[in-house]
């Protein structure tokens, strides 16, 4: 582990906004590392740069595939009803099962890691993990 700057590490407190962000680029909530993924499905567990380690408890990752599933049906929901709107009255029906049925198949997989890193974000966001302990706050001078 290396010595992290202070302004890269999220003090007490701070923007939430930050977090999220941080989830968008698929880094670390705390210190903002990237390469957290070696590979599409397989993640560094602890962050290698500030030791944060992300699966809290067993299950968590339920949260990061919630992630994904709201991504994904709003996607097909929205992809849907324009499709619908798009082609009426002559609605491709097979055609929109089948394309759909492959999206929602393939679609979680590829948006694994941004969902895992967004859940880290939420989940830190809102509950801090009380056992490990949190970054010193920064100066305000």
């Amino acid at each position: 582990m290396t010595s992290i700057p202070e302004r890269d590490l999220i003090p007490r407190g701070s923007q939430r906004g930050r977090l999220l962000a941080r989830g968008l680029r698929r880094q670390c909530p705390r210190c903002g590392a990237g390469d957290l993924f070696p590979s599409l499905l397989t993640i560094h567990d602890p962050c290698p740069r500030c030791g944060l380690v992300f699966e809290r408890e067993e299950g968590y990752w339920l949260g990061a595939m919630i992630v994904a599933f709201a991504v994904i049906e709003g996607l097909f929901g929205l992809s849907f009803v324009a499709t619908m709107l798009l082609t009426w009255p002559d609605v491709p029906w097979t055609a929109l099962l089948i394309v759909g049925l492959l999206v929602t198949a393939t679609l979680p997989i590829l948006i694994s890691p941004w969902t895992r890193t967004i859940w880290m974000a939420l989940d830190r966001a809102f509950m801090p993990a009380p056992d490990q302990p949190e970054p010193p706050p920064r100066s305000s001078a």
